[in-house]
């Protein structure tokens, strides 16, 4: 039989909706639970040697993060539940999860595959980090009212000198997260790209980018930069020292996301930032 892992947020509509699940898939499943982002030694965290058809996230976004980039980078779908507030990438609400659920196991569901991106920290010629993020890797200062100096290569060659409080690395799907908070654009989860937005820029001509993601992009920390950390999709932290630097990788892999069958992508956006608009009469 094949094995279904629920990825669930400790809190009682998600844990209600995980014993749901569980009954439902129990007898013609191999069903596998465990909570999100589980603290060391916690025994509701990962089940050793899962290898999973499918991976049920029920939380909000950081728990499809957690989940997704866990397990779904080996390629089995992630199905997200929304059990929080705005769920761009948790798509699916509560009441219409049974359905989906049928869907996927009779093979009716619309996969949505997302980009991924793969960074590296390189310092003094030697790599001490590397990561994968399905949303963004941002680069910000730990100490309030300090103002970072970064630098961005495109290519090999200097492009742009930062004055801000930070940086984001973010994919496609990422743009609708700290990206957007941040000034920057919206960008269709199915292209291959990059986007280089600033956090509270010096100056108002600093616009983000939006580059293809064969390029070679790097971001350089300032030479005088103290206390700069970078966080990886909200969940993993690095602390950066003077001339670090942070190269953006092409990566073979995609998360596979299950969509939401009531509703296009672009429906999805337009309900969720409140665009609404009304009909030509």
């Amino acid at each position: 039989m094949d094995e279904i892992l629920i990825v669930h947020k400790n809190e009682r509509r998600a844990v209600e909706l995980a014993d749901l699940t569980e009954a439902r898939l129990r007898g013609s499943h191999v069903v596998r639970r465990t909570v999100s982002n589980p603290e060391p030694g916690d025994p509701d965290g990962p089940p050793p040697d899962v290898s999973p058809k499918l991976v049920i996230s029920l939380g909000g976004d950081g728990t499809l993060l957690y989940a997704a980039r866990t397990w779904g980078l080996s390629g089995c779908p992630v199905v997200g539940v929304n059990m929080g507030r705005l769920g761009f990438l948790a798509e699916i609400e509560p009441e219409r999860f049974m359905d989906v659920l049928d869907s996927i196991l009779d093979g009716r569901a619309e996969i949505s595959e997302r980009t991924v991106m793969d960074f590296c920290v390189v310092r003094e010629g030697r790599e001490i980090h590397r990561a994968t993020v399905i949303n963004d890797a941002v680069i910000n200062k730990g100490a309030p009212a300090r103002i970072l100096n970064l630098k961005l290569s495109v290519g090999g060659t200097e492009f742009w000198n930062y004055r801000a409080d930070g940086l984001i690395l973010a994919t496609p799907t990422g743009s609708t997260a700290y990206n957007l908070s941040a000034g920057g654009p919206v960008v269709y989860p199915g292209l291959k790209a990059v986007l280089v937005t600033p956090i509270c820029p010096f100056t108002l001509a600093t616009r983000s980018l939006i580059l293809p993601l064969h390029f070679d992009v790097e971001v350089i920390i300032g030479e005088k930069a103290s206390d700069v950390l970078l966080t990886a999709d909200g969940q993993q932290i690095v602390r950066l020292l003077p001339l670090d630097r942070i190269r953006v990788l092409r990566s073979d892999s995609v998360v596979r996301l299950v969509s939401n069958p009531q509703r296009h992508y672009l429906d999805s956006l337009r309900i969720k930032l409140g665009l609404y608009y009304e009909q030509p009469s």
